[in-house]
């Protein structure tokens, strides 16, 4: 224990000696500096135009810009659209200013946001950011439909901005698979015209869904048949359906050829409360079934015939399918989108990111 004691002694004193002989230096000031440089500005928000609901014309958004200085800053402005917002002139840091501004209800058109920084020397410098705030949607992936469901019972298309008519009393719930979701009713559905949705090189649809598998069976989408609202001839037009029973249901597809139909069996989901991606895609040649992007089935065929369709129909096999009880879907679908062509598997794949 002595020796313990001892060499801890001993320590403290080669410790103490080494500090009187100067191997560790005194805190020494040191001049300020010449001052060479103005101030410099970073504007990180907004980055570019901004795209919001086209239900919208007003938007919040939050300006975000860092200044620096060589020296130390005196003051700052920010200013929008030429309109001062706030100046600065008390920094807990002097040679960095982080810092972010929201700015609530700002309207559709072009912006521009405006820092302006002074140091002590006087030497300013000024940056600005101009951005357009729209409400338009540009499509993602070249589609020619995109219903995203916003909510309060809105089905719009936002590509061409296309109202579609509402049967029944379909609604949208806030628990989609992103934001709001539509909500299927018993005898409710929505349809759009069917022009201008497909063309010789076929038809694509992709959304998200959730099954309920109340009732057993169900129309999902339909491109309606207008001679056969009664009748069960299924050589022209499209049904996608899914029929099974409380704990697996299969979607399926009938696609009419003109002179007779192709059945595509498709795949079975799961009736576990999940969001699965359906994509479904028509060429002149096949039609083929994905869930999350893998193929579940191909069906061959030497053509699809539409020449007696003029609307489309989504949440129901109204009106042209409802015999075999595949009426209305009480499912949940989000993310409509449709196409003119059919998607080869990775333009299906990346309609899901």
């Amino acid at each position: 224990m002595k020796n313990i004691l001892n060499s801890i002694l001993a320590g403290m004193l080669i410790t103490l000696a080494s500090c009187s002989d100067g191997y560790i230096d005194d805190i020494t000031p040191v001049p300020q500096g010449t001052d060479a440089s103005a101030p410099q500005i970073q504007i990180t928000s907004p980055s570019g135009n901004l795209t919001i609901p086209f239900t919208d014309t007003k938007t919040n958004i939050k300006f975000e810009y860092k200044v620096s200085d060589d020296i130390e800053l005196g003051s700052i402005e920010i200013l929008l659209d030429g309109v001062k917002l706030g100046t600065y002139s008390t920094f807990k840091d002097y040679r960095v200013f982080i810092d972010s501004y929201a700015y609530n209800n700002l309207g559709l058109g072009d912006h521009t946001f405006t820092v302006n920084a002074k140091d002590l020397a006087g030497k300013s410098s000024t940056k600005s950011v101009t951005f357009n705030i729209d409400n338009k949607y540009t499509p993602l992936f070249g589609e020619k439909v995109y219903i995203p469901f916003f909510g309060g019972n809105t089905f719009t298309d936002i590509v061409a901005g296309k109202v579609p008519t509402v049967v029944g009393t379909p609604t949208t719930v806030a628990t989609g698979y992103t934001g709001a979701t539509y909500q299927g009713a018993t005898d409710s559905y929505i349809t759009l015209p069917l022009s201008g949705l497909y063309s010789a090189n076929g038809i694509s649809f992709t959304f998200w869904y959730k099954v309920n598998a109340t009732p057993n069976r169900s129309g999902i989408i339909v491109i309606n048949d207008d001679n056969d609202n009664t009748n069960d001839n299924r050589t022209k037009g499209l049904r996608l359906f899914r029929e099974g029973g409380a704990t697996s249901q299969t979607v399926k597809l009938n696609v009419g050829t003109g002179a007779g139909e192709s059945w595509n069996d498709g795949g079975n989901i799961a009736v576990d409360g999940k969001w699965v991606h359906v994509a479904v895609t028509v060429s002149p040649t096949d039609s083929k079934i994905y869930f999350n992007g893998v193929l579940q089935r191909t069906a061959t065929f030497t053509s699809f015939d539409f020449s007696t369709s003029s609307t489309i129909t989504i949440g129901s096999g109204a009106p042209s399918f409802t015999y075999w009880d595949h009426k209305s879907d009480l499912s949940l679908i989000d993310e409509l989108r449709i196409y003119d062509k059919a998607l080869t598997e990775t333009e299906v794949q990346n309609t899901m990111k």
